[in-house]
This record gives C-alpha cells, sequence and structure tokens, in this order.
C-alpha cells in the first residue's frame, strides 16, 4: 500500500500536504505537488523512532520549518479554527506535531537520498529500507537540495530581520532561530566597532599619562 494511495489513511490528507508544497516552491497549480512514495512494503519511520547526523538534522529542521510555515500559511487567514491537517486518527489530531515529523521525516530522508536503515528493537539487527539505488527515477532531489532550502532559509531571515513580515502572525520565525548573511555581518562589524572603541580609550589614556605624568594618589588620605 502506497503513502498516498485511497487505500492508506493519508490519503484524505494528501491534498493539504501537496498544496503545502506547492505553496512553499512556488509551484504553478498544474506542477505536481505531491512527491512519490514507493510501494516496496519497507519499514517507515514512526512518530520520533529515528536518530541521524546533527549536519542532517540541522537540514531537515530547515526544511520543516518552511513546511510547516507553508501550510500555516495557506490557512492562517481564513479565519476558521482548524484541526491537525495532516493527522488522521484521533492521537494523530492530538498530537499533531508528532504527526507532522513523522509525515516530514520520511518523505524528506527518502527524497534527499539518505540511507535509511531499520533497527528491529528486539534482534538489534540491522536492515536497509528503500535502499538509494532504487529510488532513481523516483526521488525529486532538486526540492531537497540543500543550496536551494539554504537560500530559502535565508531570504525568510532577511526578511524577519527587516521587519517585513509576510502576515500578521507568521508562524516561520517562530519556530527557531533567525540568521542569514547580514546578520553576521552587523554583529562582525559591532565587535570591529567596539574593538577600535577601546583601542581608541587606551590611546587616549596614555596620550593623557605621557602629558600629565603618572601620580600616585597618596596613600591614607
Amino acid at each position: 500500500m502506497g503513502w498516498w494511495s485511497k487505500k492508506s489513511p493519508r490519503y484524505a490528507h494528501r491534498t493539504a500536504f501537496e498544496d503545502a508544497f506547492r505553496h512553499m516552491y512556488g509551484l504553478p497549480s498544474n506542477v505536481d505537488g505531491l512527491p512519490p512514495m514507493p510501494e516496496d512494503h519497507g519499514h517507515w519511520s514512526a512518530l520520533h523512532s529515528w536518530v541521524m547526523p546533527t549536519s542532517s538534522f540541522l537540514e531537515f529542521i530547515m526544511f520543516s520549518r518552511i513546511f510547516a510555515d507553508s501550510l500555516d500559511a495557506l490557512h492562517s487567514n481564513t479565519g476558521e479554527t482548524t484541526e491537525c491537517l495532516l493527522g488522521f486518527s484521533e492521537p494523530e489530531k492530538r498530537h499533531c506535531y508528532c504527526r507532522v515529523l513523522e509525515i516530514l521525516i520520511n518523505v524528506w530522508a527518502y527524497h534527499s537520498a539518505r540511507r535509511m536503515v531499520y533497527i528491529d528493537p528486539h534482534s538489534g539487527m540491522l536492515e536497509e529500507q528503500h535502499p538509494v539505488a532504487q529510488r532513481h527515477g523516483f526521488m525529486w532531489a532538486k526540492y531537497f537540495n540543500f543550496t536551494l532550502l539554504k537560500g530559502m532559509d535565508e531570504d525568510l531571515a532577511e526578511a524577519a530581520d527587516d521587519g517585513d513580515f509576510q502576515r500578521d502572525a507568521w508562524l516561520w520565525p517562530l519556530t527557531g532561530e533567525v540568521h542569514w548573511q547580514g546578520i553576521y555581518e552587523r554583529e562582525r562589524e559591532e565587535r570591529y566597532r567596539l574593538k577600535m572603541d577601546k583601542k581608541r580609550k587606551i590611546k587616549e589614556k596614555l596620550l593623557e599619562r605621557m602629558k600629565y605624568g603618572y601620580r600616585q594618589k597618596s596613600l591614607g588620605r
């Protein structure tokens, strides 16, 4: 049973995912916005049962923040209170954050060509799932490219830093740190200014001592 098939519980919410994905990348309505997922009967990650290197984790979080903001943007201006758009069962709807990450981690790992390894909880045996070599022709790698995502992240960070909020209740700045090259440059310039100011004050003190001499204050007064 495929992820997005009519027999899958995810089918009812495929439209929400597709709309958010299309909005995230600015895709026109005539372009498919639903990343294909295989029907190879392999294991998928459930809830938070996954681990990855720190560098990969940071990249995944960057993708997740942008997607969650895109999903929120489609419904934040409707004036209606909506339930978890990607939740199917009551537990999934109650724990919406876990549900969203569960879907995103699998889609991101598959299409960004990460190796996916299943660890048997009883035997500890490792078994690779959805081998990368078998994904060729199915992966939408161009949408999960690090350079592309980093550029999108920096564009959002620059807008947030400039106070150019995309909407009244903009979710993205609330989901993590806001950093882009301009912030680093501003911080570097500020450190340089403080350094030069400190040097100037030290030089002024030395000149003052050379001009008037150093006089030790009398003790006991």
